[in-house]
């Protein structure tokens, strides 16, 4: 039955509002390479070597035994145009590999059962016996056995001296998570170091196949998969002491239904719950996602990009910061990359994507041909009119574009808006809850026509906002290439709107949180001024402590930085750094008043 459910989404989405092609802004790729991979782990190294983990055995929750085809390859010069330099193999014999990461110089891998840094990169001799291993993951002496299975450690992370990764709930035969946990420590993000001392940092995760760093904020991201307590898949934040909904306290059940025991809840059930950044709803967006990445080149720079094992393509998330907190849009991004079961993304050191498939999509879990590795880069110039980003106002939704649109195409009956509300339940994937329609009272485009008020009826929040364009065309005649996004809606935000800031894609208003996080600019600007104004008092901020504005090229590079005390402009000059989407930073102490504004104005 789940297989069946699976193809029929696939064919679902299959027929989706894009077409089934690459994003005009972006250009796709095959890498050359002597063999196809089922991938499992994706890094590189400092000097560029693309650091590959494969596997043959897929498997499910059987304990697998140790396989000369499961295997790490160092890769130099791998190229869209041509096969790559050097193929090295220099470790094999693994149980299941599930992650790579490359800290301080050094590679390590999670396999099955353990953490391992492989010491040789050069010749290693004996192949199998080229590990270390620094920390066993935990068991509690029945790892694997009996009802208790699906237990990985997907896609090591580092920070700061620390490793981190998420961790598989403990699931029976059939996906179900009315057991036992396998561990003290099942569903946690855990965190360890190179002397062995294992923790959980946070807990409530379920199939969480995989992990991502923003290095610039050390904000860890992880996807989940749909199935008990999960209604729909999910893409977090993870913060450290919170849970994340995942149970493994309901009872035991025989295939009858009759409860067999009871057990005590797992550790973090007791946390403080974080809400997911964005859900991501069965079938229509994501069945099983997997490795996420963050772009940091081209129209989209500062969006998540999500794959899927069950599902082609790839779908984007923007974040809407709201204080300390976020909502998030979800938008379907591009296909072009066929029936490729997605699992394992990482970004080059050009700023390319390399995009790691595990096989094609079959049903309930890839199977048959493997899939060839790819890669995704951002062209110079965006051409296509699409939806920018989705935030929360007051009173509604703010809309940004990548083009300017025709303001006689802005009209309420051309937006559709439902929410939804998902309600966790131990049933595996129940719990999504009946559509309710919002009503769109106005439809107004900025100055700048680069961005739409919706003013809706009401916002409720632990919602899911669907959002249908149609009708809404660019000032020079183009249609949407994505008309569709998902908005989860955690947070309200105080945020106004206002139509007369020029050429911004986020420049209204916020007057809730003190920190402001950065705003999109477009390329080739002239002179930007910012007025800064916060605190209650012509004096701006209090207590003398001002604010910092900052310019950050495509790169990510600082271009320059401002100082005032808060109610004064300052004046940023055309930096001449290229195309590409430039940030505008704005922070004030956490001890400033909470009505910080900000005005942005372009001038060409």
């Amino acid at each position: 039955m789940r297989a069946s459910l699976a193809l029929l989404c696939f064919l679902c989405l299959s027929r989706a509002g894009i077409p089934d092609s690459v994003h005009p802004d972006y250009a796709l790729a095959e890498l050359r390479m002597p063999a196809l991979f089922k991938t499992m782990g994706l890094a590189f190294l400092d000097d560029g070597t693309m650091v590959l983990a494969v596997i043959e055995l897929t498997g499910g929750g059987e304990e697998p035994e140790l396989d000369v085809n499961e295997k790490i390859y160092l890769i130099k010069g791998a190229s869209t145009d041509s096969l790559p330099g050097e193929i090295k193999e220099v470790s094999n014999f693994w149980r299941q590999l599930s992650g790579v990461v490359v800290a301080q110089g050094r590679l390590y891998v999670s396999d099955r059962d353990g953490f391992y840094e492989i010491p040789d990169l050069k010749a290693p001799p004996d192949l199998q016996a080229n590990r270390k291993a620094i920390v066993k993951w935990p068991n509690e002496n029945h790892w694997n056995f009996g009802p208790y299975w699906h237990q990985w450690v997907f896609t090591p992370q580092y920070l700061n001296g620390s490793f981190y990764a998420p961790y598989s709930g403990s699931i029976r035969t059939g996906g179900w998570s009315n057991v036992n946990p396998t561990s003290t420590l099942s569903g946690a993000l855990l965190q360890w170091d190179l002397a062995g001392n294992l923790q959980a940092y946070a807990g409530g995760l379920r199939s969480p196949n995989g992990a991502n760093l923003n290095s610039a904020t050390g904000e860890m991201f992880v996807t989940d998969n749909q199935g008990s307590w999960l209604p729909a898949s999910t893409f977090m934040r993870i913060r450290k002491g919170r849970f994340y909904g995942h149970r493994q306290s309901s009872p035991d059940l025989d295939t009858a239904g009759n409860v067999l025991g009871t057990h005590a809840p797992n550790f973090a059930e007791s946390l403080p719950y974080d809400p997911p950044v964005a859900w991501l709803p069965y079938g229509t967006v994501r069945s099983s996602p997997s490795q996420p990445v963050l772009l940091h080149k081209g129209t989209f720079a500062g969006d998540w990009l999500i794959g899927d094992v069950n599902n082609p393509g790839l779908v984007r998330v923007g974040l809407d910061k709201v204080g300390e907190e976020y909502n998030g849009a979800v938008f379907h991004f591009s296909l072009g990359t066929a029936n490729a079961a997605i699992n394992r993304m990482a970004e080059d050191p050009e700023g390319g994507i390399v995009i790691g498939t595990i096989a094609k999509i079959s049903g309930n879990w890839p199977a048959g041909d493997k899939s060839p590795l790819y890669r995704l880069t951002a062209k110079s110039w965006g051409s296509a009119f699409d939806i920018r980003s989705v935030r929360a106002l007051d009173d509604g939704l703010e809309l940004a574009f990548t083009q300017p649109v025709n303001p006689d195409s802005i009209r309420p009956e051309h937006f559709s808006v439902k929410s939804s509300r998902y309600i966790r339940q131990k049933e595996y994937g129940m719990g999504k809850q009946p559509d309710e329609d919002r009503v769109v009272l106005e439809a107004q485009p900025s100055a700048d026509r680069k961005r739409v008020h919706l003013k809706l009826d009401s916002m409720p929040l632990d919602r899911v906002l669907y959002l249908k364009v149609d009708g809404v065309t660019s000032s020079g005649g183009k249609a949407l290439w994505n008309s569709e996004a998902w908005f989860t809606l955690n947070y309200a935000s105080g945020r106004r709107w206002t139509a007369d800031v020029s050429g911004l894609a986020g420049a209204s208003v916020d007057s809730n949180p003190s920190r402001l996080s950065a705003r999109a600019l477009p390329a080739g600007f002239g002179t930007l001024e910012v007025t800064v104004r916060c605190g209650l008092s012509p004096g701006g901020c209090g207590d003398g402590a001002g604010f910092q504005a900052k310019l950050l090229a495509p790169t990510g590079k600082v271009l320059a930085t401002r100082s005032g005390s808060g109610a004064e402009a300052v004046r940023f000059s055309r930096p001449g750094d290229g195309p590409g989407v430039y940030l505008l930073q704005v922070l004030s102490p956490r001890s400033a008043p909470s009505n910080l504004s900000v005005t942005q104005r372009v001038v060409f």
